[in-house]
């Protein structure tokens, strides 16, 4: 019985983490995007990798029609405590870029297991680059 209890509270300590989670991504995501409403061509990317007991990530760019990066933040930790930083190195890339930047670090990596800051970005770029693209055939 006292079992049940226990993974009933840890389960409802989970719901409310993840509940304080999303508000802040929410509300991070918001602050963001608020500097680029309202202009055209420029999109919002997020990128998210999960790992089961390791530290995750979740990554956030902004990238215009030519998939040129604007801003770029990302957060990683186990902690609901984490904070998403700006990532000044790829502001200013090409999406395109940083997707090879971000391959040949990982190539570099093949004992090690990949960051997931590094897999988080990944995905996002790759977001990005496919979106837009079909988005520019869409309009010819």
């Amino acid at each position: 019985m006292k079992f049940v209890m226990i993974l009933c509270f840890l389960l409802i300590v989970q719901y409310a983490l993840t509940f304080i989670q999303m508000r802040y991504y929410r509300k991070s995501m918001d602050n963001i995007v608020r500097a680029y409403k309202g202009k055209e061509g420029y999109y919002f990317f997020s990128g998210m990798e999960r790992r089961k007991f390791r530290p995750g990530a979740i990554a956030m760019l902004i990238v215009d029609d030519n998939y040129i990066i604007q801003e770029c933040y990302a957060v990683n930790g186990f902690s609901v405590l984490s904070k998403f930083k700006e990532l000044n190195t790829y502001k200013g890339q090409h999406t395109g870029a940083v997707l090879d930047i971000l391959g040949n670090s990982n190539n570099k990596e093949k004992s090690k297991r990949l960051p997931a800051i590094n897999m988080a970005l990944s995905k996002a770029s790759e977001n990005a680059l496919l979106s837009i693209s079909k988005k520019n055939i869409s309009l010819v």
